[in-house]
């Protein structure tokens, strides 16, 4: 806060200018003399007179300009504590999408081709309305379920809670409509329930097996085969319309005392689902033969209102967990190994395997249990490598994605007749399926939001495919008409409670959806994206719209899935997904394009890619093109040397007289939040102190910035670049001409380096820098340094977490202190400083207020909190000497706490003020005359 240092001197004499040169009037310095903020006359201003000390006609029109500019120059630095989005409304919303990106890149994994083929041959397969494989033309209208094969039942079924009430539903009425989606148990939990309720005629039924010849039907059709009457039958495919048509004929068809199974279709076709009434007849007509019905019904199929009738039960899940230790049992039982089974044990619960898996072990359905155990056991006995165990495992979950794609619309009703022709058009009956189908995308996109946000978003998305469906037609939403726990049981998903940050960046609690495993998400958009190219158009229209959303739990994640499918196929992504955002005009749409962008550099060879395109917008004769490039600078992984990303940032900053230096301010301070944060620190000290007029500039913002924000406002995750990629630990800010370009598989690819001589871009650089390299910080530490350090103001979480960047930063933030434009916006965040350490200080529990340093030696807050209790102020009380060069320095600090502790509103105790000017005395610092700190 000195005047006096290393730009001593008056700003109108020129001293301390680089080159000897004397400063223009926009021009000014850090550590200009503060007591001309106090009313002082700097020299040579307010005179009105020319060079030659007399009165000019002019000296007025300079003066107002001069004062002018002071004016915007201060007011520009009012506005660095704003965030980039301050525009849109929503308080905070910077800080919002921060975290949700964190979460999103945590949790984000797209599991590559989904082309999947789980055995050799089939003897029959549907794709979309196409049945192929071979059925017996004189298949009989019902068969029976083999009695070796209910044995096998009996011995491997586990039943799942709620089976007794089941069977008590169906020994009571006769019927039993069981609704679930498929795959997950429901034809087997029929099958065991009618096994169970028909024992009585397990031995005695001796017609059981018997041919029956059938008997004309009323129009004349003859029947193209035999009835078999046995103790448990399923009722054929063709024939589903008798149980609306002829009830009867149905129950005709069922030995006394047996049962009948009948799955429903989930589609419509030319099927008319049964109404209550009709199942009224039914159980009328099975009570008198003593005989039982399960109908298997899906939630989301045609016959679903099934479910909400007396007749209707959800089916119960099967206890995966219970059902894979027995399949695991089962599979070894013959393995003379006395340790396999508990070798198998292990293996199931390795975070290898549980990874590979991608699916919670206990929401895996049967046949996936009986896989997986069978997989297992093979690589228990040496069978199978380890390999081809987690592939194996890997499998699942695109399976599944696919088994939910292929035929998920059926094909569109035929037009009707030009002269029969109406307004309105065919109605397409697969509107249901299809925003089925869209749920499963918007859950796989913002998995883990809330339920109110993955909605919306799914209708949206269905809008969009039904109108490619059938265009020119307005389609409506269902209204009353939803099925939430039957959708999420279809679409393997769960409802939680979670928190969001969507108004005022306050936590509050919300109800949230996310996918019972962290692969089902990535193997949907990988299915739709990679093998559904007409899907595409919706899905990138869709998420361009998502740009607009004013949640940033919703536009981030969109952006973040935009980037991860743009290197799916890097041309159509950035065409479709990226490009027409970046010269939005909304700023929102152009952070969009800026997170996506950072998205796709996550690896090599899409880095070098993004690289000269960043490196194009960032000179860019477009503001909005610079604007969005300097916002994806900021994320760290598009240019890997700091020093030209920071280059970069300045020159875009300086351009159109620092119209867009806000934006490249914020780009630079985020830079500066992780483990670059001591060569950023450092590039930025230099600027400030022998730097030009835009480098100083940015700077200053940078530093007010620093005081201003808090991590978690600025603070995302970092991750390696892949196999074989440099460390982190290892990387250094070095010139970009001796960096390396990796690809997968930590392969080196031929080719300049975009940046080096020669390379992608306009810029490139051919001097060689000669300043020694400032080591970069460990990502896994650091990471875990501000996670929790979260919500510390930013500049002192880092300086704790990087210990390069401790002594920059402070030096950068005593600058901001000492410059007359800087300094009243680098005041108040040291202010939020003391306020925060003071509020982290608080004992809790404890009437009134009592601080951690006033306890007895040996006594602990009662909530277990003495590890952390007061670390900020620690932090604080070790870097705000560092901040001290001069008494002024100190005065200033003691001003400053006299001023807070007379606010009318929470002021600060005295004792928390006169032990911090306590801590600071201790230091010796402030103690002599001007400039005794300098160094």
């Amino acid at each position: 806060m000195s005047g006096d240092g290393e730009h001593g001197g008056s700003e109108g004499s020129g001293a301390g200018v680089a080159g000897g040169a004397s400063p223009g009037p926009d021009q000014w310095q850090a550590g200009d003399e503060p007591a001309w903020q106090d009313g002082e006359r700097r020299p040579g201003q307010g005179s009105g007179r020319d060079a030659d000390g007399e009165a000019g006609p002019d000296g007025d029109r300079d003066r107002a300009d001069e004062a002018e500019r002071r004016d915007r120059q201060e007011e520009r630095f009012r506005e660095a504590t704003r965030d980039p989005l301050a525009d849109s409304g929503v308080p905070g919303e910077a800080r919002a999408a921060a975290r949700v990106q964190r979460a999103a890149q945590a949790r984000f994994d797209i599991r590559g081709n989904s082309s999947v083929f789980d055995r050799t041959s089939f003897d029959r397969a549907h794709f979309g309305d196409v049945y192929v494989g071979a059925r017996d033309t004189a298949a009989p209208v019902f068969g029976d379920v083999p009695e070796d094969e209910l044995d096998r039942l009996r011995q491997v079924y586990r039943a799942p809670t709620g089976y007794p009430t089941l069977k008590r539903v169906l020994r009571g009425r006769r019927v039993l409509v069981l609704g679930g989606p498929p795959g997950t148990g429901r034809l087997t939990t029929g099958l065991c329930l009618l096994d169970e309720v028909t024992t009585a005629v397990r031995d005695t039924a001796s017609g059981a097996g018997k041919p029956v010849p059938e008997a004309a039907e009323p129009d004349g059709r003859t029947g193209t085969g035999v009835l078999t009457r046995g103790r448990v039958t399923r009722l054929a495919p063709s024939d589903l319309g008798l149980l609306s048509a002829d009830p009867d004929a149905v129950a005709d068809g069922v030995l006394d005392g047996g049962g009948l199974l009948v799955q429903l279709p989930d589609s419509a076709g030319d099927f008319i689902a049964p109404q209550e009434l009709h199942l009224d007849a039914l159980a009328a007509r099975f009570a008198a033969k003593g005989s039982y019905a399960v109908l298997v019904v899906s939630p989301s199929s045609p016959a679903g209102h099934l479910l909400g009738g007396r007749y209707g039960l959800a089916c119960p899940p099967a206890p995966a967990g219970e059902l894979l230790e027995w399949q695991l049992v089962r599979h070894l039982a013959d393995c003379p190994d006395p340790d396999a089974l508990g070798r198998g044990e292990q293996i199931l619960k390795h975070p290898l395997f549980l990874d590979a898996l991608g699916i919670l072990p206990e929401a895996l359905r049967p046949s996936e249990t009986e896989l997986v155990a069978e997989r297992v056991a093979r690589h228990v006995r040496g069978e199978l490598g380890r390999d081809e165990l987690l592939d194996a495992c890997d499998q699942i979950a695109r399976r599944q994605a696919r088994e939910w794609f292929t035929g998920a619309a059926d094909p569109l009703p035929p037009a009707p007749e030009p002269d029969r022709a109406r307004a309105a058009g065919p109605v397409d009956t697969t509107a249901s399926r299809v925003r089925e189908a869209s749920f499963r995308i918007a859950l796989a996109v913002l998995d883990g939001e809330a339920v109110s946000s993955v909605a919306d978003a799914a209708e949206l998305l269905a809008q969009q495919i039904l109108a490619v469906r059938m265009p020119g037609r307005a389609h409506g939403r269902p209204v009353f008409a939803e099925d939430l726990e039957g959708l999420l049981a279809a679409c393997r998903a769960e409802v939680r409670t979670g928190e969001e940050e969507s108004v005022g960046g306050v936590p509050v609690p919300v109800r949230t959806v996310a996918y019972r495993g962290t692969a089902l998400a990535g193997s949907v958009l990988a299915e739709v994206w990679h093998r559904h190219h007409a899907a595409r158009g919706p899905v990138a229209r869709w998420l361009r719209d998502l740009a607009g959303d004013p949640r940033p739990q919703v536009w981030v994640r969109a952006a973040v899935v935009a980037g991860e499918l743009a290197t799916a196929d890097l041309g159509y992504g950035f065409s479709e997904l990226i490009r027409p955002l970046s010269v939005a005009k909304d700023t929102r749409r152009r952070f969009f394009a800026a997170t996506a962008l950072a998205q796709a550099a996550g690896r090599e060879p899409y880095r070098s890619a993004v690289r000269g395109v960043v490196a194009d917008w960032a000179d860019a004769p477009v503001p909005a093109l610079r604007w969005t490039a300097a916002l994806a600078l900021g994320s760290g992984r598009i240019v890997d040397d700091t020093r030209q990303a920071m280059e970069l940032l300045c020159d875009i900053g300086g351009r159109d007289e620092g119209a867009q230096a806000l934006v490249a301010s914020y780009g630079a301070t985020r830079l500066v939040a992780g483990s670059r944060a001591g060569e950023a620190a450092t590039v930025l000290r230099e600027w400030s102190e022998n730097g030009s007029a835009e480098q100083l500039n940015l700077a200053m913002l940078c530093a007010v910035r620093l005081f201003c924000a808090r991590t978690d406002d600025m603070w995302q995750a970092e991750e390696s670049d892949g196999p074989g990629a440099p460390s982190a630990d290892a990387a250094t800010s070095v010139p970009a001409s001796v960096s390396r370009v990796w690809g997968p598989g930590g392969v080196r690819l031929g080719g300049r380096v975009p940046g080096q001589p020669g390379g992608a871009g306009p810029r490139a650089r051919t001097g060689q820098d000669e300043r020694p390299p400032v080591p970069r910080a460990s990502v896994e530490v650091t990471d875990a340094e501000l996670a929790r350090r979260a919500h510390w103001p930013l500049a002192l979480a880092v300086a704790v977490a990087v210990e390069s960047a401790a002594e920059p930063l402070a030096d950068l933030l005593w600058r901001s202190l000492a410059n007359r434009l800087s300094h009243e916006s680098a005041t108040e965040g040291l202010a939020t400083w003391l306020r925060a350490a003071e509020a982290d200080a608080v004992v809790p529990g404890r009437t009134g207020r009592t601080y951690v340093f006033e306890q007895a030696a040996g006594e602990e807050p009662a909530d277990g909190t003495a590890d952390r209790r007061g670390e900020m102020l620690q932090a604080l009380l070790w870097l705000l000497p560092r901040m001290i060069r001069d008494r002024r320095d100190a005065e200033r600090l003691r001003w400053l706490l006299r001023l807070m502790a007379d606010a009318p509103e929470e002021p600060m105790t005295a004792p928390f003020a006169r032990h911090v000017v306590a801590a600071m005395a201790a230091t010796g610092r402030g103690q002599g005359g001007r400039g005794e700190e300098q160094r």
